[in-house]
């Protein structure tokens, strides 16, 4: 993609945070916010959330934004226009363990 003076634009790749800067803290999504993902892919770049959240937890009417993918789960997840690119899961022992620490009388 070129500018009117014929520059050209090479794509990005945008990451965005969703709790407190994509969605406001009552889950909300300003028309901003899908406005300005709208133009980046105008300009073909990519938008991907970067979450905590798990897939799960990442509402549709969030992926219905235009997003691209995400990386999620504290990095556990990454996901490329429903893709699963990786992921990463406890085992068993894994979960018995951070079971047995909770419950540690402290």
């Amino acid at each position: 993609m070129k500018t009117s003076k014929g520059v050209e634009i090479k794509s990005k790749i945008i990451f965005i945070d969703v709790d407190g800067t994509l969605l406001d803290y009552e889950n909300k999504l300003p028309e901003s916010a899908a406005l300005a993902i709208q133009k980046a892919h105008a300009n073909r770049h990519k938008v991907y959330i970067c979450t905590g959240r798990s897939k799960a937890e990442v509402y549709d009417y969030i992926w219905d934004i235009g997003l691209d993918g995400m990386i999620g789960g504290n990095g556990s997840y990454v996901e490329h226009q429903d893709h699963i690119v990786m992921q990463q899961l406890i085992t068993k022992e894994q979960c018995r363990h951070i079971v047995d620490w909770l419950n540690l009388d402290i």
